[in-house]
């Protein structure tokens, strides 16, 4: 699994630990060991809505609270705890604390490809926990449907056991083009919403599948994330943007995860546009386990390890299937451009054209 158990970010810091274990051996203390922070079980309970960079602000009950990270943890609030953690809270005074995190049962993280910091790019960005469903906001025009986008967040999201929707927004603006590309999703089992917030369609559906979920709408900038989510909670209030005129592509508005509670035990995470998604950490080998319709052609190949990419057309059944019309060749593109970029190559096109060079060789033969 390319994605690692933030769990092990939790542990105190090897040399602040032994100086602080020091410390309270010659004061007499004793050293309390920092992994007691994760539970598994309690009932009383806060739910994390916003993180900032030391505190983070919790639903407790009917009240939204801000609470700092206990001090022992020597991490900052922002790399240990995130929107959808359940948290156990302690009050002093008018101080919140949060002393316990529950365990999770999911965590949706990606790999940074578009930070404004050179020195983030290549490193994991943990987005939210405890999701029962997460929904790729797509839209049919500006930014344009690009279904590279979905393929990965769809590796992401079944690397990570999370169901997943798609959501069309700006249905209204709907081609055959867009219809052409979302009919390969649901060939896949994939469910596939229409919503248009401009014309309040579509958004009835969409409550259906979230309700009684903790849910997250992930997508590019300028998709509609926030307009969906004002739509689905009949408010204005969240901030929504507008797709850059130059470019046609969204402008990030929503800068952090946040958490909105729009009916009893139903809720959305909106998290932040982003413009480019990398998924350079998975081996090669299981990329094609995340793309299900190679499955009944895969173990065919002539080589038992074959990635169905630098192999030769005559020993891999599944570039035949490509050229054959049985295997999608958008999918098929999409999986090389992935691979390209795992191998750290670029030899995806090439590969597309040996493909229909091969088949229509094969014809005139």
């Amino acid at each position: 699994m390319p994605h690692y158990n933030a769990y092990d970010s939790f542990k105190t810091k090897k040399s602040i630990e032994k100086k602080q274990r020091a410390k309270n051996k010659a004061l007499g203390k004793k050293n309390d060991d920092v992994d007691d922070f994760i539970i598994n079980k309690c009932d009383n309970y806060g739910i994390v809505i916003e993180v900032r960079y030391d505190d983070a602000y919790i639903l407790l009950g009917d009240e939204i609270i801000l609470a700092s990270l206990r001090r022992d943890i020597n991490l900052v609030c922002n790399q240990v705890i995130f929107p959808g953690d359940k948290v156990i809270i302690s009050k002093d005074g008018s101080n919140y604390t949060i002393i316990n995190l529950i365990r999770r049962t999911s965590l949706l993280s990606r790999t940074k490809k578009d930070s404004t910091r050179k020195d983030d790019v290549g490193l994991t960005k943990n987005i939210a926990a405890n999701i029962d469903l997460a929904v790729i906001v797509v839209a049919a025009k500006e930014p344009p449907l690009h279904p590279k986008f979905i393929d990965r967040y769809l590796m992401i999201l079944q690397n990570s056991a999370i169901p997943t929707i798609i959501c069309l927004n700006k249905c209204d603006l709907k081609t055959e083009e867009e219809e052409k590309i979302l009919s390969v999703y649901r060939k896949l089992g994939i469910p596939v919403i229409e919503t248009s917030t401009y014309k309040k369609q579509g958004i009835v559906e969409l409550k259906s599948y979230l309700l009684n979920k903790q849910a997250i709408f992930v997508g590019n900038s300028g998709v509609g994330k926030s307009s969906l989510t004002n739509a689905i909670m009949d408010d204005d209030e969240i901030k929504t943007s507008h797709v850059s005129n130059k470019s046609k592509r969204g402008r990030h508005t929503t800068t952090t995860s946040k958490y909105y509670i729009w009916n009893d035990n139903s809720s959305i995470i909106d998290t932040p546009g982003i413009r480019g998604l990398d998924v350079s950490s998975f081996s090669p080998i299981e990329i094609q386990d995340y793309f299900p319709e190679l499955d009944n052609w895969k173990n065919k190949c002539k080589y038992s390890d074959c990635l169905h990419y630098h192999e030769p057309y005559d020993s891999c059944i599944v570039k035949q299937g490509v050229a054959s019309g049985l295997i999608n060749r958008n999918r098929f593109a999409s999986y090389l451009r992935i691979m390209s970029d795992v191998l750290k190559e670029k030899n995806n096109d090439e590969i597309m054209k040996e493909i229909f060079l091969e088949k229509n060789n094969s014809l005139h033969k």
